[in-house]
């Protein structure tokens, strides 16, 4: 049996996946994420972006549900980029790792999810993936 994605939402069509993007420089965030999320039986990475325009592409082929995304990132600033995915993408979950990020109500990243570490933000999946939700 062939499985669908959605592609507004890169969850598959019979809701057992839940589709992730990681834009890291690190190799230790990447490592440990890989780790976490590959614990969950529901999720999948299905890119590993390293710059902002790789991230864009990434979402833009694979159009995941979530992306995960690493303060620093190289290339763009990373506030106009998360506003712009977040405008093309409306549904796109965006999680942001940065322990130096300012949000305020009217920042760029006010709308956006931010951690300060890793285990805060695997916090946020459910343990078997998309359905328990």
């Amino acid at each position: 049996m062939t499985k669908k994605t959605t592609p507004d939402r890169g969850i598959d069509s019979d809701g057992a996946s839940l589709h992730v993007v990681v834009a890291t420089h690190s190799r230790e965030i990447k490592t440990a994420l890989f780790l976490a999320l590959n614990a969950i039986p529901a999720i999948t990475i299905v890119a590993t972006a390293t710059s902002t325009s790789e991230l864009i592409s990434y979402c833009n082929t694979f159009r995941p549900h979530t992306a995960i995304v690493e303060g620093g990132l190289p290339g763009r600033p990373l506030e106009l980029v998360l506003v712009e995915l977040r405008a093309s993408k409306p549904k796109i979950r965006l999680l942001l790792i940065n322990e130096h990020a300012e949000v305020s109500a009217d920042s760029a990243l006010a709308d956006i999810e931010v951690f300060t570490d890793i285990a805060q933000l695997i916090d946020n999946f459910p343990e078997q993936g998309a359905d328990s939700r």
